[in-house]
């Protein structure tokens, strides 16, 4: 009898009792409940859920007979991508009217940040797509290329060569390459990444 005593106060506890235990199942629930709550709190995952569901309030605002045929991510790709062209704009400004560099230089990494941009809100916000991501850039970096050479270098230039004026033809040209860009961007850059769902609706 003694040695069992003994023995219980050397291991210095004595069996938990199911009462003893409901505290600290208590405690661990509700650490587990803040963690949860902590990352859908955290703003890269607070962020596609905010920016989706404005994308899909847009989407909802437009005919029908659109709204069946437009994705949802069309929407947010053209939000994305038209503040990219703002950016782009904006570095050419700063590297070629205030750093003065080369003119061709200016806008070539103007149109490679800008690219940049695009790749990274698109695949996180709009597509909110977890491949690759050197997979998906590279993909990415061949339709910039193609874009340029097909659209802003090709298209733009036939049209202005035909009796088209320069600035229409830069406009046409653009609309152009914004639906090739976004399609290339569904079927190839992003593939295999479904419509993301709006919980919210």
């Amino acid at each position: 009898m003694t040695s069992i005593t003994t023995s219980g106060d050397i291991r210095g506890r004595r069996p938990a009792s199911p009462a003893d235990r409901t505290p600290d199942a208590v405690k661990a629930a509700a650490a587990a409940h803040r963690r949860i709550n902590a990352r859908l709190e955290d703003p890269a995952r607070l962020a596609p859920r905010v920016f989706l569901h404005l994308i899909n309030r847009i989407h909802r605002l437009l005919p029908g007979i659109v709204r069946h045929r437009v994705p949802v991510t069309f929407i947010g790709y053209a939000l994305i991508n038209g503040s990219g062209f703002v950016i782009d704009m904006s570095f050419l400004w700063l590297f070629y009217e205030r750093l003065h560099w080369f003119y061709p230089l200016a806008v070539t990494v103007g149109y490679a940040l800008a690219g940049l941009y695009s790749l990274l809100l698109n695949r996180w916000l709009n597509f909110q797509s977890h491949g690759s991501l050197t997979a998906q850039g590279s993909r990415y970096a061949v339709g910039l290329v193609s874009q340029y050479v097909i659209f802003i270098l090709g298209l733009s230039s036939l049209l202005h060569l035909v009796g088209v004026n320069a600035e229409l033809a830069r406009v046409i040209s653009a609309c152009c390459e914004g639906i090739y860009l976004y399609a290339l961007m569904r079927l190839w850059v992003f593939r295999g990444t479904p419509e993301p769902a709006d919980d919210a609706t």
